[in-house]
């Protein structure tokens, strides 16, 4: 059988790459080679689960723009696919006074990265 493309590797890029050519080419035939006995069996089974929100990344930056795209396809795909998630928030706090400044600067940059970011007192 002939293939229009050939992914080396069942984990979370090859996968997505899978998905994200046959989004764009409908009818590709698509090979993808998984040398284990199931997809995700290595760092992608084994990440912590987290949609990371780009709090930490300096705006306009390459990083921040694809953690916000990263997000927002995550969820969008859980959603059209009925997958669970949930969406709790994160906590950063300063455990001295010290590391206040760099707690303001988290919060501008989540602020300005266009995050639903709000601090505590």
């Amino acid at each position: 059988m002939n293939y229009d493309f050939a992914i080396i590797g069942g984990g979370i890029v090859g996968l997505s790459s899978a998905l994200a050519i046959t989004r764009r080419f409908p009818d590709a035939r698509i090979l993808v080679l998984e040398k284990e006995s199931r997809w995700a069996f290595h760092q992608t089974g084994h990440n912590s689960g987290v949609i990371h929100s780009g709090i930490y990344y300096r705006p306009g930056s390459f990083k921040a723009k694809f953690a916000r795209a990263s997000y927002t396809s995550l969820t969008e795909f859980c959603r059209e696919h009925g997958i669970a998630y949930e969406m709790c928030g994160k906590l950063v706090a300063a455990r001295d006074e010290g590391e206040l400044g760099r707690l303001q600067g988290s919060l501008g940059w989540g602020l300005a990265n266009g995050l639903k970011v709000r601090e505590l007192r």
